[in-house]
C-alpha cells in the first residue's frame, strides 16, 4: 500500500508520498490549509488545496491511506472531520481511509518516539509537544496569534512591526536596518503600505517578516532582541513541559526555529539544564509514513 503525508502549515501543504517500506516516491507542495475552518472562505479554501493536491497527484502513485497534520486543528473534532472529508473526496478515498491529526503531532513522531523526549515546533505558530507512551498528548502554549504563539515567525514579525512604529509615533522620519528590512520586505515604507499588507496578508504575511528580521540582526540591536526574546519564549514552553512530565532530551525544530543562531543561544540560556537540539524534522514524511500504520 502507499501512503500520503501531509503537513499542512501556515505558509504551504507539503505532501510526501512512500511506499510500504517507508521510501518516498514523490513529494511536492500546495497551498496552505488552516484548520481554523469556522468559516464558509476558509472551508472554500480547504477545498481548493485538495483538488490542487489532486491534481499534484495526477500520473503517481495512489494512496490508499492519507494522514494529514493541519496546523491549528484538533483531532476527533467537526472541523477535523470537515478536513477529512473534503480530502478524501478530492483523492476519490473512503474516508476511514483518511486521518486527520494536528500538525505538531506528526512533528513529534518525526523526531522521537512516544515517551523519549520533548519538541518544541516554532513555525508560524509555536507550540510544545510531549506525546506520552499511551499516546496521549500534552501541550504548552499553541493558542494561536490572538493570545500567545510567543516565539513563533508570526510573534517574531509582530515585535518588529511593534518596535518600529512605537518608534515612529515618536520619530515619523526615525528609520533603522530593521525597518528598511521591514519595508524591502512589505514593497514600501508607508503606514498605508504596511496597513494593506497586514491586514489584508494576515497571519502568514506577518510570519514571513521573521526572514526580515533575521536578515537585519547583524546590523540592528532591536532585531537581535526580537530574536532573543523568541528563543526565552521557546525555552519557557520547554521548561513547562519538563515540569509536567520531567527531563528528557528536547528538540527544536520549524522554519522559525532556524532563522538565527540567537534563538537557540536564547532558549538553552533560559532552560540550562536541558539537552536542546535544533533539528529539521519532515513531517510530511513521518505523516506518510504513519499513514502506513495502524497505531499511527
Amino acid at each position: 500500500m502507499i501512503g500520503l503525508g501531509l503537513d499542512a502549515g501556515g505558509s504551504a501543504t507539503r505532501w510526501t508520498l512512500c511506499d510500504a517500506a517507508g521510501t518516498v516516491l514523490a513529494a511536492g507542495e500546495v497551498a496552505a490549509i488552516s484548520g481554523h475552518l469556522y468559516h464558509e472562505a476558509e472551508r472554500a479554501r480547504l477545498r481548493q488545496a485538495c483538488s490542487a493536491l489532486a491534481g499534484a497527484l495526477t500520473g503517481l502513485a495512489r494512496p490508499g491511506a492519507v494522514v494529514a497534520g493541519i496546523t491549528g486543528l484538533a483531532a476527533d473534532t467537526d472541523e477535523a472531520a470537515v478536513a477529512g472529508a473534503a480530502i478524501a473526496a478530492a483523492l476519490d478515498l473512503p474516508g476511514a481511509a483518511v486521518r486527520v491529526r494536528e500538525d505538531t503531532w506528526i512533528a513529534y513522531h518525526a523526531a522521537f518516539a512516544p515517551g523519549a523526549g520533548h519538541l518544541i515546533y516554532a513555525g508560524t505558530g509555536s507550540v510544545g509537544v510531549h506525546v506520552r507512551a499511551d499516546r496521549s498528548v500534552l501541550r504548552t502554549g499553541g493558542r494561536g496569534m490572538l493570545i500567545d504563539d510567543g516565539g513563533s515567525a508570526f510573534w517574531i514579525g509582530r515585535e518588529a512591526l511593534r518596535a518600529v512604529w512605537r518608534r515612529r509615533d515618536a520619530e515619523p522620519d526615525w528609520t533603522s536596518p530593521l525597518a528598511v528590512a521591514l519595508a524591502a520586505a512589505l514593497g514600501g515604507d508607508s503606514w498605508d503600505v504596511v496597513r494593506t499588507r497586514v491586514y489584508g496578508g494576515g497571519r502568514t504575511e506577518v510570519a514571513m517578516l521573521a526572514r526580515a528580521v533575521a536578515a537585519a540582526a547583524g546590523e540592528d540591536a532591536t532585531a537581535r532582541e526580537i530574536l532573543a526574546n523568541a528563543g526565552t519564549e521557546l525555552g519557557r514552553l520547554a521548561l513547562a513541559l519538563v515540569r509536567q512530565e520531567g527531563g528528557r532530551p528536547v528538540v527544536l525544530t520549524g522554519r522559525a526555529a532556524g532563522l538565527h543562531p540567537l534563538i537557540l543561544q536564547a532558549m538553552r540560556a533560559a532552560a540550562p539544564a536541558l539537552e536542546i537540539t535544533l533539528r529539521p524534522t519532515d513531517a510530511a514524511l513521518a505523516a506518510a509514513r504513519l499513514a502506513l500504520d495502524p497505531l499511527g
